[in-house]
């Protein structure tokens, strides 16, 4: 075996180390003079990039030169580890001694400032490194740095540096120390043997200034790490001038002291080697830990991209005016792509090119090797900040996206784990992503966990109604005629069609009620409420040509009910709620009603409260302004009150008036006045706007969950099959006025109430025996039932707003559930009488559609759940004041002066002065 090694060894090092390191240093050289031709130092990392497009010949010498210098620094060190081992550098004269132990730092500075005149990411890091470290040199650092690289971003000083001063020292200190700069010819036929196959297979890296991962070269990667666990670096340059200065006085040394700082510097230099490596192998993006091995967003633009492309025809007939330069590089994708069209302005390839937002590899002609690694989808939350999110494009909005609830789902998993008894707190913060497997999280993967923006979008085409998630896309995405059409033909042709399309879907601000519809058409269900659409429970060939119904996508049947009165205008989901609701605003909320801030009163008010300059906008709403080419900059601008967020598509004009303009419709819409009825005293002044303005509202009751363990069912989160699956059974779905409950809101040290929505959240039973084992089966308690009212705005606003008699004289809004309430009066005394519509449920006794049970006698004041904390049905006392007014409207007219009176001077004190004809309750 050690006779094997021992070959092996002969065969590699087929001279001495510092025989190969100058056959490597004459490769490197020549191939240098020959690479100043095509290199520009005005413009480098362009004219790379257009070397690795267009120049074959010049990438193979490119190659050479790179991977010379590589051997070169290897073998000088193993030169000088040579000397050492035998001692042979107490044979060598002090002068000479000193000036090869200063060649070091030279060696280094060859290297790092070829590596810094790409021109690329990771050499304006690598610079960046050096110039910092070597201004911290006492006194001097500053002139130093500035001496030896120059102004940033011009690599002139730097490029004089690499091919003259440092290269010319090197050549007299290997003169010097050789008495030679030539090397046996079979020594360099050798050397340049190995360094030509080298350089046919493995291209010199480029950063493509996409990948996220920038590192210095690899020999710098131990640096970077070391670093990294360091705040203050001056150490390192006083570690690097004890290393020279101890390198030199080991030729003074004795024997012992000279074995012992050997030894030292062959454990510092493995300690180096072992940093290197994790610098190299297992750091990431910004310098975060990860494994080789770990599956992660491969964005190629290192030493590993394989061919130089010689055998490319294209290369050889492509002009250099037909390589556009994008981002400060050429970029090939453009040569075969370059009548692709339907883009936004912002993102037209003449702007960012085509690898910002589908990686590939920009720098080849090759179609298979321009493909690789492509991303066929970006804008995916999984990949959005290597795409949409880099720091040229959105950085700060793909985190806040990342935070917000559209994304979390925080709300929906706090309250199944809350139903379920796997939590106590509706108010738990939880990422729906994080979820594992438990019963309630198993629920919530069967039937919940696909609508939010993580969820991939994996098939390419136009956002429908049953899209669900796909991150920026999921808004943003936009085909026309052209491109759907073009898609459409793309997907048809075969394997061996080399047709391109040429119409691309445009990524732009045109977000239409679409884009909402597949998350929102579920659960609350406002984009359907929104149209006027409510589902029922109908199978699509019940209405066939049935006027009324429609069927939707997902075949749900639907029957139109009312518009909302916005919707009928004209206006889309956008025109209301802001980029800040919608993408987050770096807050963390609980509930999705928590992260509304648009009100009502932001646009309908007597007199503004909140405005803006568009001088003052921030940076997003400006330009949210300029895309939409909005023509009122010299206008106030409304804000919302309660987060002042602009609202940039409204204005106030010089008389005083507000207005809107439809983003999507770009009519103008004025912005309308209260009623004097929704002003008219102070009585409802704690009612919110759709407590009286909604026409109607989707109420489910009686709906039964099970846990089929023999049914192939899906995980929405994982995208897989499983065996099992949650199933829902739906009651009844109604159509109707909604219930009211309470809102407490915490306003310093007063604690307001408003009066809000309610509909049924979760009036549902769950079939524990279905889920679990026989063991743990319970017959005493089989069922979960929960009966959970839940705030809701439900998105079917009307002009008018609902009669005082559907929430004073309404069993259903005041919690109790559909049937017939009726004042009685007996004996001179009046009480109340409740006949429910629905039967009452077994599991509470309570009818199927109430939040609450009617008993005005009770001194319960703890009323119905809901699914927050902060939401309540009316308490007893509420109660019989809404009622005692219901009491009133029995005889009186809503509309009558008394009732009108009441309104004005406030009930309670009005009916003071009232007739003794009168009978309360």
């Amino acid at each position: 075996m050690l006779k094997f090694l021992q070959k092996i060894k002969r065969l590699l090092i087929f001279d001495t180390y510092g025989a190969i390191a100058t056959a490597s240093f004459l490769i490197c050289l020549i191939s240098g003079i020959v690479l100043t031709v095509p290199y520009d130092v005005t413009s480098p990392y362009e004219s790379l990039s257009l070397t690795l497009i267009a120049n074959p010949g010049a990438v193979f010498f490119r190659n050479l030169h790179y991977w010379s210098a590589q051997l070169f620094l290897v073998f000088v060190f193993l030169h000088i580890w040579d000397h050492f081992k035998t001692g042979s550098e107490k044979n060598i004269s002090k002068g000479v001694w000193l000036r090869l132990s200063v060649s070091i730092l030279f060696v280094f500075f060859v290297m790092i400032s070829g590596f810094v005149l790409k021109g690329d990411a990771d050499s304006e890091q690598a610079r960046r490194i050096i110039t910092n470290l070597v201004e911290r040199i006492p006194l001097l650092g500053g002139i130093i740095s500035t001496g030896l690289f120059g102004n940033e971003n011009n690599y002139q000083l730097i490029y004089i540096h690499h091919i003259a001063t440092a290269t010319i020292f090197l050549v007299v200190i290997i003169f010097e120390h050789a008495r030679t700069l030539w090397t046996k010819y079979s020594t360099f036929l050798i050397a340049l043997f190995v360094i030509t196959i080298l350089s046919f297979i493995f291209n010199a890296p480029l950063h493509n200034n996409v990948n996220p991962v920038v590192k210095g070269p690899w020999y710098f990667t131990g640096l970077q790490e070391i670093l990294h666990w360091f705040s203050n670096p001056v150490f390192i340059i006083w570690f690097v001038l004890i290393l020279i200065i101890t390198v030199y006085l080991l030729k003074f040394l004795k024997d012992k002291p000279s074995q012992i700082v050997k030894k030292t510097l062959f454990y510092l230099f493995w300690i180096y080697f072992i940093l290197t490596i994790i610098g190299f192998f297992f750091r990431g993006e910004n310098w975060k830990w990860q494994t080789p091995w770990q599956e992660s967003l491969i964005v190629e633009s290192g030493i590993f991209n394989m061919g130089i492309g010689f055998f490319n025809e294209e290369a050889f007939h492509v002009s250099e005016n037909n390589i556009p330069v994008i981002n400060g590089r050429r970029e090939a994708c453009l040569v075969c792509h370059n009548e692709i069209e339907g883009f936004s302005p912002s993102h037209d390839t003449q702007a960012i090119g085509c690898t910002s937002c589908h990686f590939g590899d920009p720098f080849t002609l090759n179609k298979n090797r321009a493909h690789k690694n492509m991303l066929l989808i970006p804008g995916n939350l999984t990949d959005a900040r290597y795409t949409c999110g880099t720091t040229d494009c959105h950085p700060e909005i793909v985190s806040r996206v990342n935070r917000s609830l559209m994304t979390t789902n925080s709300g929906i998993v706090s309250v199944d784990k809350f139903v379920f008894g796997e939590s106590n707190n509706l108010d738990s913060l939880f990422h729906i992503e994080n979820i594992g497997h438990t019963i309630a999280e198993s629920h919530l993967r069967d039937l919940c966990a696909n609508c939010h923006l993580g969820n991939k979008k994996t098939e390419t085409g136009p956002i429908t109604q049953l899209s669900r998630g796909g991150g920026c896309n999921a808004c943003h995405l936009n085909y026309d005629k052209h491109s759907l059409e073009g898609h459409i033909k793309y997907l048809s042709k075969s394997k061996t069609d080399t047709l391109i399309p040429v119409h691309h879907p445009s990524l732009d601000l045109n977000i239409s009620n679409e884009h909402c519809y597949g998350c929102h058409s579920r659960s609350g269900r406002i984009s359907t409420n929104y149209m006027g659409w409510h589902e029922t429970l109908l199978d699509e060939n019940e209405v066939v040509d049935s006027k009324g119904y429609k069927v939707m996508e997902d075949k749900r049947v639907y029957k139109f009910v009312a518009e909302d009165i916005h919707h009928q205008k004209g206006l889309v989901c956008v025109d209301c709620h802001t980029s800040f609701e919608v993408m987050g605003d770096e807050n963390t909320y609980l509930h999705e009603d928590n992260a509304v801030k648009i009100q009502c009163k932001d646009c309908h008010f007597d007199k503004p409260e909140n405005t803006v300059l568009y001088s003052d906008l921030d940076t997003e709403s400006k330009k949210i302004f300029d895309l939409n080419r909005f023509q009122y900059s010299d206008k106030p601008i409304l804000k919302t009150i309660n987060s002042d967020f602009p609202i940039v598509n409204t204005f106030i004009d010089e008389d005083g008036f507000a207005f809107l303009i439809g983003k999507e419709s770009k009519e103008v819409y004025p912005l309308i006045s209260p009623g004097q009825t929704c002003t008219k005293g102070s009585t409802h002044s704690n009612i919110s706007c759709s407590a009286c303005h909604s026409a109607w509202a989707p109420q489910c009751i009686g709906c039964h969950n099970d846990f089929d363990k023999n049914t192939e069912g899906f995980d929405l989160l994982e995208n897989k099959f499983k065996k099992g699956q949650w199933v829902e059974y739906a009651g009844e779905f109604i159509a109707g006025l909604p219930t009211l409950g309470v809102r407490e809101l915490e306003n310093g040290e007063n604690n307001d109430k408003k009066i809000e929505c309610a509909i049924p959240g979760m009036i549902l039973t769950v079939d524990k025996n279905s889920y679990l084992s026989d063991d743990f089966k319970s017959f005493d308690e089989s069922v979960i039932f929960h009966r959970l009212f839940a705030p809701s705005s439900p998105h079917t606003i009307v002009k008018e707003g609902r009669s005082c008699k559907s929430c004073h004289n309404n069993p259903l809004a005041i919690g109790y559930g559909r049937g017939e309430l009726n004042y009685i009066i007996e004996n001179n005394k009046g009480y109340w009488e409740f006949k429910p519509e629905y039967a009452p449920n077994k599991n509470d006794g309570l009818p199927e559609d109430a939040w609450i049970e009617f008993n005005l006698n009770t001194t319960d004041q703890n009323g119905g759940n809901s699914t927050r904390t902060d939401f309540r049905s009316f308490n007893i006392e509420e109660q019989k004041r809404i009622l005692r007014v219901g009491a009133c409207l029995t005889c009186h007219d809503e509309n009558s002066e008394i009732m009108q009176k009441s309104l004005e001077f406030g009930f309670e004190e009005y009916i003071k002065t009232v007739s003794n004809e009168c009978i309360l309750p």
